[in-house]
């Protein structure tokens, strides 16, 4: 950790335990703090890309004119012209491996974060719980009971009913009840 790094570190911690309220000057000096580790940690990504970048740029330089020479190099020196051309296509796979292994030293040790897939899945279960949670239908409530039928008013009561050959009227029928 660079030095500016660690006093602003420093700084917003000791802010943090002091719980002093803070002032418009320790703000400007935090700012500053963090502006400076920033232009730092800057420079530093930059210098080592530039470095990574040359190294690269080396790794890369032989190409069809050093497949030539090598091959003009095998002939003069008595070999055949096939032999040249499995030593050169030996140097080739070196070359490349070597490029690999340079691009990955470039990009850093830095791996695929996982977590946030893991976080994902999880939030998607929650969603879905939840959606079925509050699709659930309250339970069905009993049916109340049948209400009786009102009480026959006071006038029809004292009306005289009529009686068709002596006979008494039958009851009207009950209304027809409804089955679910």
């Amino acid at each position: 950790m660079s030095r500016a790094t660690a006093q602003a570190v420093e700084t917003a911690d000791k802010l943090v335990t002091e719980g002093v309220k803070q002032g418009r000057r320790a703000q400007k000096k935090l700012a500053k703090k963090t502006e400076l580790t920033r232009k730092e940690l800057k420079k530093s990504s930059k210098a080592a890309r530039q470095e990574a970048l040359a190294r690269l740029s080396e790794l890369r330089k032989p190409g069809r004119k050093a497949k030539k020479a090598a091959i003009k190099a095998a002939k003069a020196a008595g070999e055949s012209k096939r032999r040249g051309k499995k030593d050169f296509k030996a140097a080739k796979k070196d070359f490349y491996a070597a490029v690999t292994e340079a691009k990955s030293a470039a990009k850093g040790t830095r791996g695929r974060r996982k977590w946030p897939w893991l976080l994902g899945l999880v939030v998607v279960g929650a969603g879905a719980a939840y959606a079925l949670r509050s699709k659930q239908e309250p339970p069905v409530a009993p049916a109340p009971p049948k209400a009786t039928p009102p009480a026959p008013k006071p006038a029809e009561a004292a009306k005289p009913t009529p009686q068709a050959n002596g006979k008494a009227p039958s009851p009207a029928p009950a209304p027809a009840e409804k089955k679910n």
